[in-house]
């Protein structure tokens, strides 16, 4: 009996391509790849490999979390994502949240914006089996400006500490920190084509980083083979992220009809942001958020073209991948599932379309489209067995207890039921 090949037996398989999930099926591994998929009838009852029953379990291909700030700890304003703890407490509780994505489901995420660059960190220390956790796609520090063109502010710079978010308002500071970045081991960087209604520097319809310093960030990085993600809530912003070749438009509230198609035609991939104001509007007051504030914000019109334009951006084929702003108090690491339960029942999305965004599509998004995301030959085991299928009440994933097993590379990580020893 070989230790190397395993027979996941009598499963049903959901194979993370958007469609329905197919019955009474065998999924063979060797190694850290699928081997075959086949009809559990015809699966060999006996051979070189171990037998693992599972009575009708459901296999998918674990999720990829595709916008993940895995160092916020229910912070509640801008200036607590970098100060509420010192960077020792901080890395701490980030390599809990990695450990926790695995019981999520989870087996890589995308960086968002890296503080102090733990996600760097959190690559080694799990590669070199120190902690366990996911695959991760790291993310540099947030490279982030002062202001929009015509409001720099020299100040903010010399208050904020470059360990925990360069302030780039000079053009060469971009290409110094963004090569920097790289040479860290960050694998993705992030810009800030538009600001937040949440931010104390701009609000959702400016612009933050000009056209010329967008484009300057993407030569660099596309020149070292990194990859870089633009926050973009405004149209403007959207526009002018598109215009400078940034590979991630990240949130894209106010994306109109003609920004999906170039969207479309440029392969760039959409990270929506529909939960994180959901749960800021619905819950901030709990949290201290006066009700004057939260009437401030534009989130509601944020949120309705959201709705507006998921179900149309699935039919031009955007590459759509889930992972919203977690870790705020709102939003607390955990709670993954919700989001994706959201795009259900408020988008009407099918809950077969939702497992191919964070599933084929998330694993495209973290460098690994033609080798991870599916339950297909050849591809990596990142798989997890769940007690009933997804695809039929994406609730499941939000029941802790239906979570049986998670397999990275054909190895057992979490999960109360581990594959027979060989």
């Amino acid at each position: 009996m070989s230790a190397d090949r395993l027979l996941l037996h009598d499963v049903t398989v959901q194979e993370g391509r958007g469609r329905a999930s197919l019955p009474a099926r065998s999924v063979l591994l060797a190694g850290d790849r699928v081997e075959a998929v086949v009809p559990a009838a015809e699966a060999p009852a006996e051979g070189d490999f171990r037998r693992w029953n599972l009575a009708g379990a459901t296999v998918m291909p674990g999720m990829t979390l595709g916008h993940t700030h895995i160092a916020y700890v229910n912070v509640t304003n801008g200036r607590e994502t970098l100060f509420k703890y010192r960077v020792p407490e901080v890395a701490l509780h980030a390599a809990r949240h990695a450990a926790d994505l695995l019981a999520r489901g989870y087996t890589a995420f995308v960086g968002a914006g890296s503080v102090a660059g733990i996600d760097m960190a959190l690559k080694n220390t799990i590669e070199a089996g120190v902690i366990p956790g996911p695959r991760v796609t790291p993310c540099s520090r947030d490279l982030m400006v002062s202001g929009p063109p015509d409001r720099r502010s020299p100040e903010l710079k010399k208050r904020m500490p470059r360990e925990l978010m360069p302030v780039v308002d000079v053009l060469g500071d971009l290409v110094k920190y963004t090569e920097e970045e790289i040479d860290e081991g960050a694998e993705i960087i992030k810009v800030f084509s538009s600001g937040d209604d949440t931010f104390p520097n701009a609000r959702s319809e400016e612009l933050l980083f000009s056209r010329e310093e967008l484009s300057q960030v993407v030569r660099t990085a596309h020149g070292r083979g990194a990859r870089v993600r633009a926050h973009s809530r405004g149209l403007d912003g959207i526009r002018n992220a598109l215009a400078a070749g940034v590979d991630v438009i990240d949130h894209a509230t106010y994306a109109d009809d003609e920004a999906l198609e170039t969207i479309a035609e440029r392969g760039v991939f959409v990270v929506p942001s529909l939960f994180q104001p959901d749960r800021l509007l619905a819950l901030g007051e709990k949290f201290g958020k006066a009700p004057d504030y939260l009437e401030s914000l534009d989130f509601r019109k944020e949120i309705e073209n959201t709705l507006r334009f998921l179900p149309m951006a699935e039919k031009l084929g955007l590459k759509i991948v889930p992972g919203d702003d977690f870790g705020f108090a709102w939003t607390p690491h955990g709670t993954y599932a919700d989001e994706l339960v959201m795009y259900v029942e408020r988008a009407g999305i099918a809950p077969e379309t939702v497992l191919k965004w964070a599933c084929a599509h998330g694993a495209e998004l973290a460098g690994r489209g033609r080798d991870a995301g599916e339950v297909a030959p050849g591809r990596l085991a990142d798989l997890v067995v769940w007690d009933r299928d997804p695809a039929a009440d994406l609730r499941v994933l939000q029941d802790r207890g239906a979570l049986r097993s998670v397999l990275i590379g054909g190895r057992h990580v979490a999960g109360p039921l581990a594959p027979p020893a060989g």
